[in-house]
């Protein structure tokens, strides 16, 4: 294996205590800016292994303190045999992020597993992505861009096409964005959507289509959505007589890509907090691990 230019290694012969114990973990830009990067987790031996993309939450914003949210799980990769690419992007309101530049991050940081497989030995065909939160809406995307107009400002003709999608209590719905609860404060505690959005909904609608996967369903691949029944199944009002008690419908994905033909497997974790789905130990995090293997044909871990 050679060491490709550009790259810094950041850790190398990490505690070797199974026959897949991670070895290293470098840094890789795909871009410029100092938020375009990810870390490549890789297990010991020859590979090529299947790769597991990383895309953490935070309502659509981003951080060094994030990233670090899958930083655990993805050791758990390679202790099992499993490459792993952790990515950084630009935020919403980070200096060239939301629109266009949030897309583009995400778009051209997974494709980067196109130029890291001629040095490193990952297998591109056996690709899963894995978002928590606004990661899961990002992820969501990938799956769906390549259905996009090639003269998108978003569109990116992608290198490398994800074989299955894990949503961990991931909010995939852009109206959640800039939603008022039942406090009357909004969502992510800004204003968001604008900033994604390239403008208001009203004035750029096809942009808002552009950014809403539900409204691109099916992906055409396999999909895992692990969620808390603190926000699933929804609960509303429904039209039990003719006319009377019905609520504004509100997209139910699962039942919406079923229905459109995808493969998808629903894992409800009862009253599991949101915040559990990346921390070690909790039943968030271990569904979330059980579902990656299961996309990757993995019985145990």
């Amino acid at each position: 294996m050679k060491t490709p230019r550009f790259h810094t290694l950041l850790l190398a012969l990490l505690v070797i205590g199974s026959p897949f114990t991670a070895f290293a973990q470098t840094k890789i830009a795909y871009g410029p800016d100092p938020m375009q990067y990810g870390e490549l987790y890789l297990p010991q031996g020859n590979g090529p292994f299947p790769v597991v993309t990383f895309l953490h939450a935070g309502c659509w914003r981003s951080n060094e303190r994030l990233m670090s949210s899958y930083q655990a799980m993805a050791k758990v990769m390679t202790d099992n045999g499993i490459a792993a690419w952790n990515m950084q992007y630009r935020g919403a309101t980070d200096v060239g992020g939301g629109w266009p530049g949030t897309w583009l991050d995400i778009a051209n940081g997974f494709d980067q597993l196109q130029a890291i497989a001629a040095d490193y030995p990952i297998d591109t065909s056996r690709a899963v992505v894995v978002g928590h939160s606004a990661g899961g809406h990002f992820g969501a995307w990938l799956a769906m861009r390549s259905q996009l107009p090639a003269d998108s400002e978003i569109y990116v003709p992608a290198k490398v096409e994800p074989m299955g999608l894990v949503m961990a209590d991931a909010y995939i719905n852009p109206e959640v964005i800039d939603s008022i609860g039942t406090s009357g404060e909004i969502y992510c505690g800004e204003p968001l959507l604008e900033k994604l959005n390239g403008g208001s909904v009203a004035e750029h609608p096809d942009n808002f289509r552009q950014i809403s996967p539900l409204k691109w369903l099916p992906w055409g691949i396999p999909q895992e959505y692990v969620v808390s029944t603190y926000r699933y199944p929804l609960s509303l009002p429904r039209e039990i007589t003719q006319g009377k008690t019905a609520l504004q419908s509100v997209p139910d994905y699962p039942a919406l890509a079923v229905l459109a033909g995808d493969p998808l497997n629903l894992q409800l974790i009862d009253r599991e907090e949101h915040g559990a789905f990346v921390r070690e130990g909790s039943r968030g995090y271990q569904a979330t691990i059980v579902a990656i293997f299961r996309l990757l044909g993995k019985s145990s871990w």
